[in-house]
């Protein structure tokens, strides 16, 4: 016991010995504040023989008797044909000229997939790939979810279907591929 105190003592002595001085310091002198005396206060009454009236304000101008619309009127930017000056008696009149029908538009081309024959193509291949994994699922043994799951496959393959029709080729292949994710899930199962 006397050696674990006389270790303690030991450890604690550079720490305590660190406060301890042999030299006492004098406090410095610095020099008193003071405090500036207050200036002086002059108040000077207030006149209350000149009230300050304000002038009146002159009336307002009568209003416009027409008034403004409340909305400018509608412009018409189509151009106008000028008018035809009417045709003579004895000149036949001219044949009226039908504009041209404009030009069907193409059907959209995706950056990708630039042969609508091969994208189209690629598509069937992946929907008959997710039909085959799916008719080898038994439907009636699945449970709950692994139904939902194929419902959905059968849903996105249909999806895919009608976007074909659509020459929608990239949102096809999305749907088929989509098919086909979960039809390889149920059979992994």
């Amino acid at each position: 016991m006397k050696r674990v105190a006389a270790l303690l003592i030991l450890a604690l002595a550079p720490f305590v010995s660190a406060c301890v001085t042999t030299r006492a310091q004098a406090p410095v002198e610095r020099p008193a504040l003071e405090v500036p005396p207050v200036p002086p206060r002059i108040l000077e009454p207030a006149d209350t023989t000149e009230a300050t009236v304000p002038e009146p304000v002159p009336d307002l101008p009568p209003p416009p008797t027409n008034p403004a619309p409340a909305r400018p009127p509608v412009r018409d930017d189509a151009p106008r044909e000028p008018a035809k000056p009417e045709p003579k008696p004895g000149t036949p009149a001219e044949p009226t000229q039908t504009p041209p029908a404009p030009a069907s538009v193409p059907p959209l081309r995706i950056p990708g997939n630039t042969d609508g024959e091969a994208a189209e193509r690629q598509v069937r291949e992946t929907l008959s790939n997710a039909d085959g994994l799916l008719n080898r699922v038994d439907y009636q043994k699945l449970n709950g979810d692994r139904k939902k799951a194929y419902d959905e496959a059968k849903l996105f393959m249909q999806s895919s279907e009608a976007a074909l029709k659509e020459a929608n080729f990239e949102r096809a292949r999305e749907l088929a591929a989509k098919a086909e994710k979960y039809a390889r899930e149920l059979q992994g199962r």
